[in-house]
């Protein structure tokens, strides 16, 4: 077994070179063009300086060249920065900048989204590699990649991740999947979340196909959905999946993670799907992908747990003395072992404060997550909650701090603070000026708009609030401290304009759908209203499209909704014979970009 994240695609390419190794609506390439293009590559990135300790950011959309890419750093003995092209330019800078990112991957559609200073190389560009230019050795303890997670000072934080702690992940994998079909595993996370790293390079260090798709809402448009055999899912994904009965025709495993697994989804998993293993795994950036993985029986009736501890990693449950508990007591949860990163990059006193000294092993290292877990006695560990404000939605992780001052930040707000409610992130702001002495909770339409827009430009579409409730004052405890349980729930939704009802025979077929869809009186509906603003979210675009295609006996993709976002535009598509003239379709492309992404975002399973 080699020592690198990369070293056993090479093995797999030079033994079965005609084998497919990424499948892809974008193209398809075999083990031999991938590992070739990866080698041409990484000479290249050698020749302008790329090697250990040498980050290459990846701004590269979801198309064959990312895998190109991702390889060529790692094989140019460098380690890869993720750079999602649809995050904001803001936060790209801050990430090239704080990691130290000098060389930047990217493709001509990408080009436009790079951040200013690194030397940028383009895929397909011809360029001369200089004769000589071989990658270094890469060690066991070098860096595959750095990955930013949310950060609770306001700014996100890059987790370093060694080879060695990868390796072992993909060994651990071997042990928990043996007998599993991996010839053609999704990859539907976003780079920048590390279930990423267990897609990607568990199929190609293992001989199967990566089935590449822009989204898990993406998958039953795939027209290489029925090669996949092998899922990994956030639960609310998958959720919203089998309600519109989207699965790939032919998965056999699935892995969740992400977020709190419940026994009815794992009923439905076995009982919707042709999958004959579902497993549940647990972990952090900080520990390497997972460091608790385990089968969920199909015969059994309790909740699920995340699994037994790794044979790679040491789990801790401890109490506020750092005293190991037994079975049965709760405490809060430390990770130590092969799987432990590096630390934050550039962020000495937070590394110190979360990578604590390890009292069972002298001049070792234990991570303390933040998480609070107890053993069964079984010896399975049972998630129970967090002890901060960190929280998980769809699958992203999320300091509520960072949004919050993201929010304080705008001139508009005095005060604010964040929660989530349901499957929807909720901003809570105390306007400045005169609008602070409004009663509340109220919305405002326009003064959300203006906020959220802001925040667009600094935050991840995932981290940016669906809704924002405005009250007069945030609640308060007894200590002075904010009460986050006494947060209210988002009023009803008021357009502020007469109610356009709908009109055509289309438009009241629409409306009954979505009724249907959001739990919504179909009269009470305004046909100029986006899905998103009346509570849908991408998952729910799944459902949409399949009912509309029985509905009207017409094809009716993903795509097309997040082209047509409300149902005046819907209708006039729909009623349209050719499927809608050039120029509607330009038209609703341009109004639906600024929305597109906050669609995507909040279905999930892109970073943690």
């Amino acid at each position: 077994m080699t020592e690198t994240l990369h070293g056993e695609f090479v093995e797999q390419a030079v033994r079965n070179p005609d084998a497919t190794a990424v499948y892809s609506d974008a193209g398809v390439l075999t083990y031999g063009e991938l590992n070739e293009r990866s080698r041409a590559l990484a000479e290249r990135l050698v020749a302008d300086g790329a090697g250990p300790g040498v980050p290459v950011g990846i701004c590269v959309e979801r198309t064959p060249d990312l895998l190109v890419g991702i390889l060529a750093a790692l094989r140019a003995g460098s380690c890869y920065v993720p750079l999602d092209p649809n995050y904001p330019a803001d936060r790209l800078t801050f990430m090239v900048q704080d990691s130290g990112t000098r060389l930047l991957l990217t493709t001509p559609a990408s080009r436009a989204s790079c951040p200013p200073g690194p030397t940028v190389v383009v895929l397909g560009e011809s360029v001369t590699t200089e004769p000589g230019a071989k990658p270094v050795a890469v060690v066991p303890g070098d860096t595959a990649y750095v990955i930013y997670t949310s950060g609770s000072t306001g700014k996100p934080k890059g987790v370093a991740v060694r080879h060695s702690g990868c390796v072992a992940m993909l060994a651990e994998m071997d042990r928990v999947l043996e007998g599993c079909d991996l010839s053609g595993v999704s990859a539907a996370s976003s780079v920048c979340f590390d279930m990423s790293v267990m897609e990607i390079f568990n199929a190609l260090c293992r001989g199967g196909a990566v089935v590449l798709v822009e989204s898990a809402v993406h998958l039953p448009e795939s027209r290489y959905a029925d090669k996949i055999t092998h899922l990994n899912v956030v639960p609310s994904v998958m959720n919203g999946l089998l309600d519109a009965a989207a699965l790939p025709p032919n998965v056999r495993t699935v892995v969740f993670g992400g977020e709190a697994l419940r026994r009815k989804l794992v009923d439905r998993a076995y009982r919707e799907t042709n999958a004959d293993r579902v497993f549940n795994a647990y972990g952090p950036t900080e520990g390497t992908v997972f460091c608790s993985f385990g089968l969920v029986p199909e015969d059994e009736t309790g909740e699920p747990t995340i699994g037994p501890p790794t044979t790679s990693d040491r789990v801790y449950v401890l109490d506020e003395n750092l005293k190991q508990l037994p079975a049965g007591e709760s405490g809060e949860l430390y990770l130590g072992g092969v799987g432990l990163a590096h630390g934050y990059v550039n962020r000495p006193r937070t590394t110190t404060e979360r990578f604590v000294p390890d009292p069972f092993r002298s001049g070792e290292r234990m991570y303390r997550t933040g998480d609070v877990a107890k053993f069964t006695d079984g010896g399975e560990l049972r998630f129970l909650g967090r002890t901060d404000h960190q929280v998980k939605l769809r699958g992203y992780r999320i300091e509520l701090e960072e949004v919050e001052a993201r929010l304080t930040g705008c001139p508009e707000v005095r005060e604010a603070a964040a929660a989530v409610r349901g499957n929807r992130l909720i901003g809570y702001v105390v306007p400045a000026g005169d609008g602070a002495s409004q009663d509340g909770p109220r919305l405002h339409a326009g003064l959300q708009s203006a906020i959220t827009g802001k925040l667009a430009v600094e935050l991840p579409e995932y981290m940016v609030p669906a809704t924002l409730v405005f009250l007069a004052a945030l609640p308060l405890g007894p200590g002075g401290k904010l009460d986050r349980n006494a947060l209210p729930e988002p009023p009803a939704a008021d357009t502020g304009w007469p109610l356009t009802a709908a009109g055509t025979p289309t438009e009241v077929a629409l409306s009954e759908i979505w009724g249907q869809l959001l739990d919504l009186e179909p009269s009470s509906i305004d046909v100029r209203s986006a899905f998103y603003d009346l509570g849908g979210d991408s998952l729910l675009l799944v459902r949409l499209a399949r009912l509309m295609t029985r509905r009207f006996d017409r094809r009716v993709r993903v795509p097309d909704l997040f082209s047509f976002r409300d149902i005046s535009s819907l209708a006039r598509w729909l009623d349209d014979e050719s499927g809608a003239t050039p120029e509607v379709v330009q038209s609703a492309r341009l109004r639906a970009n600024a929305r597109r992404a906050a669609l995507r975002g909040r279905s999930g399973a892109t970073g943690r």
